[in-house]
């Protein structure tokens, strides 16, 4: 995969501290800017998010009944886990990709929706792109929930989060739960991005 190395989410405390005194639109503002980066990392990481490839297994060959003596041969010696005798395989994984959409109380997607309702946030809008500003906050909820709804499922229902797959050889295809879940991020991360532009946050990185 390509891309930078995705960076380590945590709770929401900031957020937690926020709401306690009540964030400005200000901080509202930014941290959408900083949600639509987040997408936009974990899209261009996808991969190295959703790919597990920590585990070792014993090859086909030598567990055919042809080879049983060898494979016995080679476990008394407690070499199955050199090179030679395993290979890698991988499980795709929903836990990344969970955390960086927010449903797990990390990252500045949490309480996401919230923060684009508020007055203070939609009073930066132009009063002329407003019904489109609302329209995109509905586009990224609907987004956001069917992420939400798949990345859960890629988790239980994908063959290849169950089945261990050798390296570059993952069996799913486009009706995966978890490839339909990286589409629906993809359609979040627009609407999202529209959503920053109507906000202006450049005129707050200037202030």
């Amino acid at each position: 995969a390509t891309g930078v190395a995705l960076p380590a989410l945590v709770p929401d405390a900031a957020s937690a501290a926020a709401r306690q005194s009540g964030p400005t639109p200000e901080e509202d503002v930014r941290v959408l800017s900083e949600a639509a980066s987040t997408l936009t990392s974990l899209l261009e990481n996808w991969e190295r998010a959703t790919v597990d490839c920590t585990y070792a297994d014993v090859p086909r060959e030598l567990l055919e009944a042809k080879n049983k003596q060898l494979l016995l041969e080679k476990a008394s010696t407690f070499a199955l886990f050199d090179k030679s005798t395993s290979v890698v395989t991988c499980k795709t994984t929903n836990r990344i990709v969970r955390d960086y959409i927010g449903v797990t109380g990390k990252g500045p997607l949490v309480g996401i929706e919230r923060r684009m309702l508020r007055r203070g946030v939609a009073d930066r809008v132009d009063p002329d792109d407003l019904d489109n500003y609302f329209a995109e906050v509905e586009s990224f909820s609907r987004a956001l929930s069917r992420a939400s709804t798949l990345s859960y499922a890629a988790g239980t229902a994908d063959l290849d989060s169950m089945n261990n797959f050798e390296k570059g050889q993952m069996a799913g295809g486009d009706d995966t739960n978890l490839e339909q879940a990286r589409r629906a991020i993809a359609d979040a991360k627009v609407s999202l991005d529209n959503v920053v532009k109507m906000l202006r946050v450049e005129e707050i990185g200037n202030s």
